[in-house]
């Protein structure tokens, strides 16, 4: 079994969507890898951290998997001992409860600077150097914790964690500082209502939610009691544990093998990775501008999944753009009232009708079933609008759904 099918198995009986869980998973290999590797050399530099946005109603089971990997970033296993400190602390820094952002940066210059060695090649790489970052995770099963509604400061500190720049601030007390080689993986949860409330336009703008990767979940994937683990769950959950271990040892620049390099260069010089754009909701452009990073840093977690080399495959980064690719089709639902969408409500009641009709729906039936709720012309704006963005299909006035099962009917 690969890491991912074990932590898949270890949270078999999780209600939480399979998407959800996927994306857990690589922000935990994102938390693990901290600032010690990385594409591309000096300014160009690209690391693996990752925001990572859990979107869904109330009980749809974003805490549940949050804290799932909070529980094994806590592990004893994944505790080292701080000499200066005379204390053992975390291997990898988390900010799970950490609500300001002047306590946030305090934790963050005083708690969570590591040092790794790699070979120093202004000298043959015959020997080896220090390096040292200030990593951490926020693992945030509410994003209203270190959000507060319209926080343009917070989003434009985060902005700047998330491109691994240092950082320089002034706090009421203790004056200025630097906290230097940033490396922050984010992994939060919240509702559209939050998100509604609490992203001005502004703050869309400035490029917050172009760093994000938007995952949503409609509804839990079944509803179970949860009988206890298994023998077999607990050797996964231990299995993971152990990888997090080792990988405190990996370290250095790492690159596209000839193949994906090939393939990569073609898919982004091309334009084809502007062509095959899944989602054509105009408030997801500042994500589609910056996806040819996400899929780099996507496919360095797939790539360290399971393995301590340093080349990344094309199989792995051919992986890392479908699954993007799949997360992608529902991105936009987490903005349905955002922005400048005045009926994003009843888009989504809408195609929810139209998915659960089996076979699909004529006009007049959707006519006949909103006329209430929408005028003729909405109507026509919003099944435009579905259609175009590859979540239904017209043919002759039948519409039928195209995105409900296209999680499940792709393996990875």
């Amino acid at each position: 079994m690969t890491n991912l099918e074990k932590w898949r198995h270890y949270l078999k009986d999780l209600e939480s969507p399979d998407l959800f869980i996927d994306w857990s998973f690589y922000s935990l290999i994102s938390a693990a890898l901290q600032r010690r590797v990385w594409l591309y050399p000096d300014s160009m530099s690209i690391y693996p951290n990752i925001f990572t946005l859990l979107v869904g109603p109330p009980a749809a089971g974003k805490s549940r998997v949050i804290s799932q990997v909070t529980d094994i970033i806590k592990s004893e296993k994944l505790m080292e001992f701080d000499v200066e400190k005379n204390e053992m602390v975390p291997m990898y820094p988390y900010g799970a409860d950490t609500t300001t952002q002047e306590s946030l940066l305090r934790y963050m210059r005083d708690d969570c600077m590591r040092t790794f060695t790699i070979p120093d090649t202004r000298l043959g790489g015959s020997a080896l150097k220090n390096k040292s970052h200030h990593s951490i995770c926020f693992m945030i099963e509410e994003l209203g914790v270190l959000f507060r509604k319209n926080s343009e400061d917070m989003v434009n500190m985060l902005n700047q964690f998330y491109d691994s720049r240092s950082y320089h601030y002034k706090s009421k007390h203790q004056g200025s500082d630097d906290i230097t080689n940033i490396c922050v993986t984010m992994l939060g949860g919240t509702t559209p209502s939050f998100i509604r409330e609490a992203f001005s336009d502004r703050i869309i703008s400035q490029g917050f939610t172009s760093r994000v990767i938007i995952v949503f979940g409609h509804a839990p994937r079944f509803f179970r009691q949860f009988p206890g683990l298994s023998d077999e769950q607990i050797r996964c959950r231990n299995d993971i544990v152990s990888w997090l271990y080792a990988m405190r040892k990996i370290s250095g620049e790492c690159k596209l093998d000839a193949e994906a390099s090939a393939w990569h260069k073609h898919l982004y010089e091309s334009g084809e990775l502007d062509k095959k754009r899944v989602n054509k909701d105009p408030r997801l452009d500042n994500y589609y501008g910056r996806k040819n990073v996400h899929l780099l840093k996507t496919a360095m977690l797939m790539h360290f999944a399971d393995s301590t080399t340093k080349e990344i495959s094309l199989s792995q980064i051919k992986r890392a753009f479908k699954l993007l690719t799949i997360t992608e089709h529902k991105m936009h639902e987490a903005f349905n009232t955002v922005g400048r969408n005045p009926i994003g409500e009843i888009t989504k009641h809408i195609l929810r009708y139209i998915i659960d009709s089996d076979s699909g729906v004529r006009y007049k039936k959707l006519w006949l079933k909103f006329v209430s709720e929408v005028t003729k012309q909405e109507l026509d704006q919003v099944l435009e609008f579905l259609v175009t963005t590859e979540q239904v299909e017209n043919t002759g006035g039948w519409f039928r759904p195209l995105v409900d099962d296209v999680y499940d009917s792709l393996n990875f």
